[in-house]
Order: structure tokens, then sequence, then C-alpha cells
């Protein structure tokens, strides 16, 4: 890991230089640009709005407003949109850029580590739009009686913004760490068996249902699946997300704890693996 580490030091010209190559050839004749990274994510939330609120009538908890819910699940989409898109792109990306890592010495370490990093800088870009969202609803709070009446008798605040923001940054850093892990192991184990690149997809579509970002947590420990939460390391890093974004509560530190432990442990063994196998890469491919 510590090795992975010096070479992604000495080699971080490079790994720049692929970040942002790579955000302008997925913009470039765009006349949008870079605000699909926000555009996306909204898209998203309508979709899932359309889907979960209006079609289905998933309810959340009496004294959350429709405008706190609606920050709930695109608080959730844009940190999922982030992770799953580099999970995906990271699983292949050796695969893909084969004739680099063939022909040339060249540092292989950098493409899992670009992907990732791609992935946040489009995740940061859309938080700008999130927070102006949070703000329009803090200056404008529901009036809803039964809300408020719910509300009050609960204590929750609604939509609060304030000085927990700080641990955003913190927050950003953990889920690299965790994704990158992840994008080692998984860009390493799928030259050796080609079939994952495509069980990643259905397994992220699966995990993206069973974390609750269209629905409240309360619904899987109503239905005993509550043991689900506790081993979803996803769940953990959506629930800090939300409250320090929406309801400007500081991390719960068990799970601050939990997710920082398994973003260590993801990294350690997802670059060891990576390192270890890296000699058989050209022959592999």
């Amino acid at each position: 890991m510590l090795q992975l580490l010096r070479s992604l030091k000495a080699n971080r010209a490079l790994l720049w230089s692929f970040v942002g190559r790579d955000l302008k050839s997925r913009y470039v004749g765009s006349s949008l640009g870079f605000f699909w990274s926000v555009v996306y994510p909204i898209m998203n939330l309508a979709v899932y709005l359309l889907v979960f609120q209006i079609i289905l009538k998933m309810t959340w908890d009496a004294d959350k407003s429709s405008q706190e819910v609606v920050l709930l699940m695109l608080v959730a989409i844009v940190s999922w949109t982030a992770f799953a898109e580099a999970v995906s792109r990271s699983t292949n990306v050796l695969v893909d850029n084969q004739n680099l890592i063939q022909k040339v010495v060249f540092p292989s370490e950098v493409l899992p580590a670009y992907v990732t990093i791609s992935a946040m800088v489009n995740m940061t870009i859309a938080l700008p739009i999130v927070l102006l969202a949070l703000l329009y609803a803090k200056l404008n709070p529901t009036n809803d009686p039964a809300v408020l009446a719910a509300a009050a008798a609960s204590g929750h605040q609604g939509v609060q913004i304030g000085a927990q923001l700080i641990w955003v940054p913190l927050l950003l850093a953990l889920q690299a760490l965790f994704t990158a892990g992840l994008g080692y192991f998984l860009a390493t184990f799928n030259l050796f068996w080609r079939d994952t690149f495509h069980v990643i997809g259905v397994a992220l579509t699966v995990w993206m249902f069973i974390t609750p970002i269209f629905y409240p947590p309360q619904r899987m420990v109503e239905k005993d699946y509550g043991w689900m939460l506790d081993v979803n390391p996803m769940h953990w890093l959506m629930d800090m997300y939300r409250g320090v974004l929406v309801q400007n509560h500081a991390p719960d530190p068990r799970q601050l704890l939990s997710f920082t432990a398994a973003g260590i442990v993801a990294f350690a063994i997802g670059s060891t693996f990576f390192s270890k196998q890296k000699s058989k890469f050209s022959d592999l491919l």
C-alpha cells in the first residue's frame, strides 16, 4: 500500500493530467459542459421521485416536509452517483488502457486513482447546487400544519445549514479512499475474470436499492432488514452526508469511525492486491 501511495505521489503530475483529460473529454462538444454534473443527478431525482413518491406513495417521517425529503434524496443521489461511476469505470480501466500498460513503462496505479478523482470532482461540482437548494428550503420553510405539528412534537427542526458543513471535506476524502480501494481490487480481479465488469453492474444496482436512498431507513428496520444497514458502508456515508448537509448535525461517531475503518481496510486490501499482481498485467491483458 505504501509503495503504491509513493508511486502516486511521484506521478502526481501524470495523475492530474489524466483527470483533466477525462473531465474535458467527457463534456467536449456538449452545450451544457460541466453543468451535466448537476443535471444528471437532478434528472435521476425526478425519476425516482415519480416512482417512489408519486406512484408507490412512499412516505417518510411525518415531521419531514416534502422539501426536506427531496433534499435528503438529492444528497444521497449525488454521493451514490459519484461512487457507482468510479467503481464501475475502475473495474474495466486496465482493460480499456491495455495499450499503455503493454507497450510502455507506465505507472498503471494511476488509472484507478484518476477515475476515482474524476468522479469526486464531478460530485464537488454538484455540491454548490445542493447547497443552493438547501438555502432555498431554509429560507422558504414549509407551512403545512400537519408537518409543523409533527415537527413540534418530535423536536425536529427541518432543513438546517450551519457550521457542520466543515465535515464535508473529510467525508469526501473518506469516500474517495473507500472507492479507490474497491477500484484497485476490482480492476485487478477483472483481469483474471473478465465477467467481473458485468457482475459489478448488476451488483451496484442491487446495492443501490438496498441502501436507503429513495426511502427512509426505518422501512428496512420495520421489515426486519435493519441488519443490512449495520453492514452497509454506503448507508453510513449517506446518513452522515444527510446529517451534515441537511440537518446541521455532526456525523455520528460510530458511523464515522466505522466508515473510516472500512475505507482504510478497502484501500489496504485493494492496493496490496493490485501491487502484488502488477507484474502479471501485461500477460493477463
